[in-house]
C-alpha cells in the first residue's frame, strides 16, 4: 500500500510538471502566431495614403481655385441716415508706431527674506 502511494504522488508531480512545461510551450507558440498574425495585416488606409501621397502633387499657385463670396448684409434699414454726413468708419486707425509710448514699470519682489545672507560675498548673477 505505501509503495502505490508512493507510486501515485509520483505520476502526479511528474504529471504536474509536464502540463507546465506544455503549458509554457504553448503560450511561446501562441506569441510567435501572434506576432505574425499582427506583422502580416495589411491597413487598407495605409496603402491608400501612400498611393495618393505618390500620386497628388499640387502647386497652390496653379491648380488650386479660391472662390471668394462677398455676401452683403442687409439689415433691412438704412444706415445712412442713422451717421453723421461724412463718417467714416476706418478714420483714425492710422496708427504710428512713433506714437506709442511703451511704460516699463519695474516691480520690486519682496521674498521675505534677506536673500543676501544665502547668497556668498560679491555674488552676481549677471557675470559670465
Amino acid at each position: 500500500m505505501r509503495k502505490i502511494k508512493l507510486i501515485f504522488g509520483l505520476v502526479l508531480v511528474a504529471g504536474i510538471l509536464i502540463s507546465f512545461t506544455v503549458e509554457q510551450k504553448h503560450r511561446k507558440e501562441m506569441k510567435v502566431a501572434n506576432a505574425s498574425l499582427f506583422n502580416e495585416v495589411n491597413n487598407p488606409f495605409e496603402d491608400t495614403l501612400k498611393d495618393q501621397a505618390t500620386v497628388i502633387t499640387l502647386n497652390p499657385s496653379t491648380d488650386i481655385n479660391v472662390i471668394e463670396i462677398e455676401e452683403d448684409v442687409d439689415l433691412g434699414i438704412d444706415t445712412a441716415e442713422y451717421l453723421p454726413y461724412g463718417f467714416d468708419a476706418y478714420k483714425g486707425f492710422q496708427i504710428n508706431v512713433a506714437d506709442i509710448n511703451v511704460i516699463e514699470i519695474e516691480e520690486e519682489v519682496e521674498l521675505g527674506f534677506d536673500v543676501n545672507e544665502y547668497l556668498p560675498k560679491g555674488f552676481n548673477p549677471y557675470k559670465a
